[in-house]
């Protein structure tokens, strides 16, 4: 039996485009109001993975990098997500920042295992692997940012390009 080339080149580029647009959308995705005519985002969220909650616990972490790209400070003020009754910055151990944290004009926040985390508490459904999970950022400057996480059971590696 012969294949047609023709059919295979074609197969092999819907393949690959498929791939690619698969990646990206599994990329965690942010988006903010940027200040003045720049259509740049003035803050920027990578690697956002989410860990479920072990019973009989019905807490979730979310760890993630914020890159602040302006020229001044910005403070993440407050944690929404759908999926849980609330959401809690902690940066220090356990206890939680009520007061957010300030991230410094061009530098970065990285929340990462044992480094700080978002806890979403009272998880209202069950989160399965490689579902997605929508949280927003409020910033005192930049407004509020919406940020796309994937769910990663305990045990399993974190995401390509997540906090270390």
């Amino acid at each position: 039996m012969r294949i047609p080339w023709p059919g295979v080149a074609a197969g092999l580029a819907v393949a690959a485009l498929g791939t690619t647009g698969l990646v990206r959308g599994s990329m965690p995705q942010s988006s903010g109001t940027a200040a003045g005519p720049s259509s740049a985002n003035p803050i920027v969220v990578t690697g956002a993975f989410v860990r479920p909650p072990l019973p009989p616990s019905k807490n979730a972490a979310v760890y993630f990098t914020v890159y602040n790209t302006t020229g001044k400070p910005d403070r993440l003020q407050a944690v929404t997500a759908a999926i849980g009754t609330d959401a809690v910055l902690h940066t220090s151990g356990m206890a939680a920042d009520p007061n957010g944290v300030v991230i410094p004009a061009k530098g970065h926040l990285s929340l990462s295992v044992g480094h700080g985390h978002v806890m979403i508490e009272g998880v209202t459904a069950r989160l399965r692997a490689g579902e997605q999970v929508n949280i927003e950022l409020d910033f005192e400057n930049a407004g509020p940012v919406d940020v796309t996480a994937p769910v990663v059971p305990l045990g399993s590696p974190t995401p390509s390009g997540a906090p270390s």
